[in-house]
């Protein structure tokens, strides 16, 4: 058993190194753009893309995890690597907090993510499996977003929110969440209870943002076009501002970090 669980490991070694040549290639493929970004939101919607489905077919076939498991992981530190080569190890402390939490998210995945790899069969019941793969699937809405992000196109939002919806809200409480609960040992549903509560968190912001940018309706029951139009263009415009604040400070310092990963 001890020499299965190291063959396994080291296979996901081998798919790790193979996926970060992959992540690697592409975030130095792509130009950075006007914004000096395109790069790392090509970066994130190609993972969002290839996580969801790696994780789907490997759920659908019975397929073993580990290169499911391995896109994830080389992602993160691909990410990772280009993170602290921009900004620099003594600068960490005077990081903002947002930025403090991306690197915090990337390491909870990684050390998440090996963890749940290596107690694959002991952590939660055969007939669920890695619960690490199941969370994979949530990441159908991020390709979504990053398309948005790229193109601010009407239709990537809207699949992208309600694709966030449907499954990160619908599927996770109607389906995942009750599963792992019941499935998977206690000390490993707490240890991914935050993963689900950032989702409702998440999804709060979005409904916040869209019903602040809702049309203004007349009192009479017309809607005044004029006003819908202008509050259309004034959501776009929060939408917009919104994503470059939260990226803008990450992302200017990262951009210099696709030339040297």
């Amino acid at each position: 058993m001890a020499e299965t669980a190291d063959g396994r490991l080291a296979n996901l070694a081998a798919a790790v190194l193979g996926w970060s040549a992959v992540w690697t290639f592409c975030l130095n493929a792509v130009p950075a753009g006007a914004k000096g970004r395109n790069h790392i939101v090509s970066l994130n919607a190609a993972h969002g893309v290839v996580s969801t489905a790696t994780a789907t077919l490997t759920l659908y076939w019975d397929l073993d995890t580990t290169n499911s498991v391995a896109v994830s992981l080389a992602f993160f530190l691909v990410d990772l690597v280009a993170m602290l080569h921009a900004d620099g190890f003594g600068q960490l402390r005077s990081l903002q907090r947002s930025r403090l939490m991306d690197y915090g998210h990337h390491v909870f995945g990684v050390c998440w993510g090996v963890t749940l790899f290596a107690h694959e069969a002991t952590v939660c019941d055969a007939s669920l499996g890695n619960a690490y793969v199941w969370i994979q699937t949530n990441e159908v809405s991020t390709g979504f977003y990053n398309w948005w992000r790229l193109t601010s196109s009407t239709l990537a939002g809207a699949l992208f929110a309600s694709s966030f919806f449907l499954a990160r809200i619908v599927f996770n409480t109607g389906y995942l969440i009750p599963r792992v609960a019941m499935e998977c040992d206690s000390r490993y549903v707490l240890g991914c209870a935050p993963f689900f509560a950032l989702q409702y968190v998440w999804f709060a912001m979005i409904v916040r943002k869209l019903v602040g940018g809702a049309p203004v309706v007349a009192r009479t029951g017309v809607l005044a076009s004029s006003i819908e139009k202008g509050a259309m263009a004034s959501r776009g415009r929060d939408f917009q501002q919104a994503d470059d604040a939260h990226e803008g400070t990450a992302e200017e310092r990262q951009a210099g970090a696709k030339k040297h990963v």
